[in-house]
């Protein structure tokens, strides 16, 4: 839209609008730098896929901090232990 022969904007809306332009891309810049950042620092749920026994990963997550000393030593007791509470060597199984 003209107003007297001119345009409505004049060379301070201009440049204002340049200014505009250019925070708004560096905002956009700013956040998937953070983005990246923040992903490179945050666990992921994935994150121990694939990382080894069960024992290497119960001692990676005592030294990360994820789990306490108590925890730790509780749940590789555990570990130790026979799967499904199966009964000793020296006894019979029982009849169902």
């Amino acid at each position: 839209m003209y107003y007297y022969g001119r345009d409505h904007m004049g060379a301070g809306g201009w440049v204002f609008m340049a200014l505009i332009c250019v925070v708004l891309i560096g905002l956009l810049v700013a956040f998937v730098v953070w983005l990246m950042r923040d992903q490179r620092r945050r666990p992921h749920i994935g994150h121990y896929a694939g990382g080894g026994t069960a024992s290497e990963i119960l001692d990676r997550r005592l030294a990360t901090g994820e789990i306490s000393v108590q925890e730790y030593e509780r749940l590789k007791a555990s570990l130790a232990a026979p799967a499904g509470g199966a009964t000793s060597p020296t006894e019979p199984p029982t009849a169902p």
